[in-house]
């Protein structure tokens, strides 16, 4: 079977170790960016080319690993490759509308609210004047200014002055970016990262925030702490969550606080170095390419 991974560096961890798990299972991999696809509309029909070679034809899956920052032409063109991968019978990991639906923070909160996923309050306009004036009505004293496209932590601010609050609304506004705007859930610096691979918690860990700081991404300094008994309950909306936003693979990313559980994130393109530190006894990339190999073979 040949396998594609759209990846910026075939050599960093999560990618090289995923390249590993395929070629060990006895497949063929085609790392390769977005960057490096022309896609060509002819009499005959559609070719996705890569070096020369029509992935249409080539490939039976495409395992795609995180966007970066793209404008909003390179994120469309994007997401309508794998679209039409997916139309010409190459299954795509995750599948194109789950990934559109978990890189926009708006649409998967309010997806996860609507199918009963308990999620931050959370405020969401474009006027400045607009968002302080909900802040107020809706009394948000401590809040968590966000991208509304953004992972890792990055562009994400906790605000608990008026005054910043409103400089930084009105710079975004200004800018004609949207004003993301969530009630701080306090979680004592600690949350937990549920890595969902098809219908099962395959591991999860606490992330621990660096001292004085409320951020518990890795990325951004966080620290790993595996959970060897995961609460049936946070399984269970885990699995839901990555469910209702279409995710085969997700990192739903979950508060448990002493008003209940909130979901703050399902990632559809989940890194895992910190879960494989906490369970090395589990080779994670080679139980993602096992899933994808028998999905595709089904």
């Amino acid at each position: 079977m040949n396998i594609g991974i759209i990846t910026r560096n075939p050599n960093s961890w999560s990618s090289s170790n995923l390249i590993k798990a395929f070629e060990s299972l006895g497949h063929s991999v085609l790392p390769f960016k977005f960057s490096d696809i022309i896609a060509y509309i002819s009499q005959n029909g559609l070719k996705l080319l890569v070096k020369g070679i029509d992935i249409v034809e080539s490939l039976s899956a495409v395992v795609v690993r995180p966007f970066g920052r793209v404008s909003l032409d390179q994120a469309i063109f994007r997401i309508d490759l794998l679209y039409a991968l997916q139309d010409h019978g190459v299954a795509v990991f995750n599948k194109p509308s789950a990934i559109e639906k978990c890189v926009d923070k708006f649409r998967s909160l309010y997806l996860l609210k609507m199918y009963g996923v308990p999620v931050p309050e959370t405020l969401v306009t474009e006027r400045c004047s607009l968002a302080l004036r909900a802040v107020d009505m809706f009394r948000f004293k401590d809040v968590v200014i966000k991208p509304m496209f953004g992972s890792r932590g990055h562009g994400s601010a906790r605000v608990r002055d008026r005054d910043v609050l409103w400089e930084i609304i009105r710079s975004i506004t200004f800018i004609r970016k949207t004003a993301y705007i969530q009630k701080f859930v306090p979680h004592k610096g600690v949350d937990i990262r549920v890595f969902v691979l098809g219908d099962r918690v395959l591991a999860a860990m606490y992330r621990i925030a660096p001292e004085g700081s409320w951020k518990t991404n890795i990325a951004r300094g966080g620290k790993p702490s595996r959970i060897d008994k995961l609460d049936p309950l946070i399984e269970e909306v885990a699995v839901k969550a990555a469910k209702v936003l279409e995710c085969d693979i997700a990192g739903v990313d979950i508060a448990d606080t002493k008003e209940g559980i909130y979901v703050f994130e399902v990632n559809s393109q989940p890194g895992w170095r910190g879960l494989q530190e906490a369970f090395p006894e589990i080779d994670i990339a080679k139980e993602i390419a096992k899933y994808i190999v028998d999905k595709v073979k089904k």
